[in-house]
């Protein structure tokens, strides 16, 4: 597993960064675009480059789905992926780059997520879900077997979206994924 950074300090960043110091290996440090203090928790925080930590996987730990689409529109480094130790997620459900699967999420059988995702805490997508890129899930929100939400959409907490239902994306005319998964399990 390659080494981590977050992009971001906020209040999302922190939970992100809690979670990945339950795994190994722990985060190297923190970039940032405005740094208003140099460490967070005992680690470097730095404004990014591409040079900087070149080897590490970058996750975007920030909640705003056009912000995170902005910053990883210009980031140079490879995407990471995480799930949370005390999520449950079927082994084939499809996870593009850079998708955050928070504790006590579940998502169950043949549920594809786009790159850059966000399902947060105790969140359950039922079977055969499509969830686009940037989206977010926030917690404790159920999302129905066989649901569509489009790119840049945000599912507020504790909603129930029915199963079979197709919410259009707000970054792009239709729900389609950008990530290739035809190399994926």
């Amino acid at each position: 597993m390659a080494d981590r950074i977050i992009y971001g300090t906020g209040g999302h960043a922190r939970v992100l960064a809690a979670g990945l110091n339950l795994s190994a290996p722990p985060i190297l440090g923190y970039f940032d675009d405005r740094i208003t203090q140099p460490v967070l928790n005992g680690l470097p925080i730095v404004q990014y480059s591409a040079k900087s930590f070149p080897d590490a996987e970058v996750l975007i730990g920030i909640g705003n789905n056009e912000i995170r689409r902005a910053i990883a529109a210009r980031v140079q480094h490879q995407f990471g992926i995480f799930v949370h130790p005390k999520a449950v997620v079927a082994p084939d459900v499809k996870i593009g780059p850079g998708t955050v699967i928070l504790a006590g999420a579940v998502v169950q059988t043949g549920v594809v997520l786009g790159a850059h995702v966000i399902v947060n805490a105790n969140v359950t997508i039922d079977h055969d879900a499509v969830l686009a890129d940037f989206s977010s899930i926030y917690p404790n929100a159920y999302v129905g077997g066989g649901a569509k939400i489009g790119s840049g959409v945000t599912i507020a907490a504790c909603t129930a979206v029915e199963r079979l239902i197709s919410i259009p994306g707000i970054f792009e005319e239709d729900w389609s994924i950008s990530v290739d998964f035809s190399s994926s399990s």
